[in-house]
């Protein structure tokens, strides 16, 4: 009875192990079928396509169409740029022939051949040919195309190229083509180097009035003095005998009562403008009504005599060195206090006295003159 239930027992092993095998050759089937329909890509078969569609097209093989831009001929393919371009899709798909010579070719008015062929080199070959020399009549063609590739891409490149030396082109091509974006990003740059470009006289030359209006409206202007920007706009007015009518309404941007007396009468005498003018000699009367009120300058305030700064500073003024040595220099410090510099001096050397802020005035209070524990030797200012 053993040895039979033994022989059972080793035949239904050998069936179980049978089965298990099965589902195993089976799953194995199922997986391999599974992989004989995945969707596989090739890496490099985008690159070769745009290459051998660029050959054609350098070759003027198979070329269906002829695009022609200052009197200049580019053969292509209708299926190609029919899929690029938005305009072609509908000039193609739609068979308008309104915008078609008798030749046959299409004219594109406007538009550059330097910068048709940009386009066209791109449409074919995904690259993208950018300068500051080119990019004009390269929107224009990608304009006038529709091929929103391009158009976000010369964006794309005035953004990433924006530096100090450049941002005066930038600015002038952003106001023709870019979006709002780009204009302000610009205009931070021609804010932030305003100094370097008000003094150099071609870069002042070329400003338009627009241009130097926000640089005057701007609520920083970056080390920039006030009378420096009086003499930079006086400059900018005068390089232009017809500017002149607007002098009035592009100076009363200027913050005379900024500006400090002596400074003041010394270059109203080399400008008779400022003085004959009688919108210009509104300003200056008023700024010197400004600064014959020494002491009630704190309750005059207006948007002429406000600050141009747009941050918080940390300032020193006067105090005791470590030496004992009694201070009247005025410090300031950046935003990270990392770097100091000297902005001025007080009247006399103090320390142990009060200070204050009113209206951006700078109130200091009693104090001592000398260095003394004792506190005997005060100052009377």
């Amino acid at each position: 009875v053993r040895a039979l239930a033994a022989m059972l027992g080793l035949c239904l092993g050998k069936q179980l192990l049978g089965l298990l095998q099965g589902y195993t050759v089976f799953r194995a089937m199922l997986l391999g079928s599974q992989a004989s329909t995945a969707r596989l890509m090739s890496d490099t078969y985008l690159a070769k396509l745009l290459e051998g569609l660029s050959s054609l097209r350098l070759q003027s093989a198979l070329c269906d169409v002829t695009l022609e831009a200052e009197g200049v001929c580019f053969p292509a393919h209708k299926i190609i740029l029919a899929s690029a371009s938005n305009y072609c899709k509908v000039l193609f798909v739609g068979n308008l022939t309104r915008v078609r010579s008798p030749d046959g070719n299409v004219r594109l008015k406007a538009v550059s051949a330097a910068g048709l062929r940009n386009v066209l080199n791109f449409i074919y070959s995904n690259k993208l040919d950018l300068s500051l020399q080119n990019i004009e009549e390269t929107f224009k063609a990608a304009e006038t195309l529709l091929v929103r590739e391009v158009i976000k891409l010369c964006f794309c490149f005035l953004e990433g190229c924006l530096n100090c030396e450049n941002c005066m082109d930038v600015l002038n091509i952003a106001k023709k083509f870019g979006p709002a974006e780009l204009r302000q990003k610009a205009m931070c740059y021609v804010g932030q180097h305003c100094k370097q470009i008000l003094a150099d006289p071609q870069c002042l030359k070329d400003l338009d009035r627009g241009t130097l209006c926000e640089i005057l409206d701007r609520t920083n202007t970056e080390g920039c003095s006030e009378l420096e920007l009086l003499r930079a706009t006086m400059s900018w007015l005068q390089h232009d005998h017809t500017r002149l009518k607007d002098a009035a309404d592009i100076l009363r941007r200027i913050r005379f009562p900024l500006i400090p007396l002596q400074d003041l009468h010394r270059y109203v005498q080399e400008t008779p403008l400022l003085r004959l003018d009688s919108g210009c000699r509104k300003y200056l009367q008023e700024a010197l009504n400004y600064h014959s009120q020494l002491y009630a300058q704190p309750v005059l305030q207006t948007q002429s005599t406000s600050l141009r700064s747009s941050s918080t500073v940390l300032l020193i003024a006067g105090g005791r060195s470590t030496d004992n040595r009694v201070c009247r220099e005025m410090w300031a410090a950046d935003q990270s206090c990392s770097t100091w510099h000297k902005i001025g001096n007080l009247c006399v050397p103090v320390y142990n006295h009060c200070v204050t802020i009113i209206n951006d005035f700078l109130f200091v209070i009693g104090g001592q003159c000398k260095f003394d524990p004792t506190g005997k030797h005060f100052c009377s200012y």
